[in-house]
């Protein structure tokens, strides 16, 4: 050791800096040469367009170009273990639906991973979802489609994306309205655009969905309820409490919308912590960008910044409520 500090000293280096740590210089050395986005859901819906979006503008601000790659299939368990196998060195993250599709994988797919193997980074967007019919359908109220749910069982066709809140809506709604879940014949899809095609299109006659994401076919659908607290400006539909309570039935829980967003693995947080801020700081400086941020806003994508605290709280205090219901199940 001594005769490593005199080499040190006579090329004016000091010994702490040539022990310094591997993790250290990671740190120093991030962002990498590329950065790859993994969406776990299917191109073309809200997830995949958040996604772009950020990637687009993200890039800028680090100066290092991200692509965006699609691992979609078990309702974004698939994209999920996909990510957790790649390097936790910052070169990857996970920008997609961060709930409620991680923890419904967690609980129903038997996932390898959990909640603890992601460090959540921001929740852009959280959309509640919404129950809309296609327009060419006669039903006027949710009351009235799940009448004829019973009336005819097997007729009525919804689609969802699996593991969405939108699919545990539905059966929430269901089961309050007294409707066998074999009752309605369930289509899902990868994605929400393939979802919200399909009712537009009429291959299937309601879909539950984020409500947002759904403006882009406004036209195409009638809306029935929002599964959330307040009715939208958007929507001239009521509350799915206030549907139920219409017609003398018990409320249900209002689950968080599916919320786009970030994360990292939590080996990187844990061992890059200043890299891993890096990346933090930049998400929240773009969000910060007003011209980016309106751009957002024509393209009806959330811009909402929560942080990785109020993020992760959102997503935990769910999983809790998902696990009940799961359970329930």
């Amino acid at each position: 050791m001594k005769k490593l500090a005199l080499a040190a000293a006579a090329l004016g280096i000091s010994l702490a800096a040539m022990l310094q740590p591997v993790a250290a210089i990671a740190q120093e050395n991030w962002p990498p040469r590329k950065i790859t986005f993994v969406v776990a859901l299917g191109p073309g819906g809200s997830a995949d367009r958040t996604a772009r979006a950020l990637a687009q503008r993200l890039q800028e601000e680090l100066d290092t170009p991200i692509s965006v790659i699609n691992q979609e299939g078990g309702g974004g368990h698939v994209g999920h273990t996909y990510f957790t196998q790649m390097p936790a060195d910052g070169s990857y993250f996970l920008a997609t639906s961060i709930h409620p599709y991680i923890s419904n994988a967690i609980l129903r797919f038997d996932a390898d991973y959990s909640l603890d193997d992601f460090a959540f980074i921001n929740g852009q967007w959280n959309d509640h979802d919404l129950f809309a019919v296609n327009v060419d359908t006669p039903y006027q109220t949710l009351a009235e489609f799940m009448d004829a749910a019973k009336a005819e069982p097997g007729k009525l066709k919804v689609s969802v994306v699996p593991g969405s809140t939108g699919a545990i809506n539905l059966e929430l709604a269901l089961e309050a309205f007294g409707v066998d879940k074999s009752a309605v014949n369930i289509v899902t899809y990868q994605s929400g655009g393939a979802a919200r095609t399909a009712v537009a299109g009429g291959q299937v006659d309601m879909t539950v969905l984020a409500a947002d994401g759904t403006l882009s076919i406004a036209e195409y659908v009638r809306p029935l309820a929002l599964a959330a607290d307040e009715p939208s400006a958007d929507w001239d539909a009521p509350t799915l409490n206030a549907a139920l309570e219409k017609n003398g039935l018990e409320t249900v829980p209002v689950l968080a919308g599916s919320m786009r967003g970030l994360a990292a693995h939590a080996t990187f947080k844990q061992e890059h912590p200043e890299a891993f801020q890096k990346m933090v700081a930049a998400y929240q400086a773009v969000l910060e960008d007003e011209e980016f941020v309106a751009n957002l806003k024509e393209q009806k994508i959330g811009t909402e910044w929560l942080g990785p605290e109020r993020t992760t709280k959102i997503i935990k205090s769910n999983f809790d409520v998902l696990k009940r219901f799961d359970t329930e199940e």
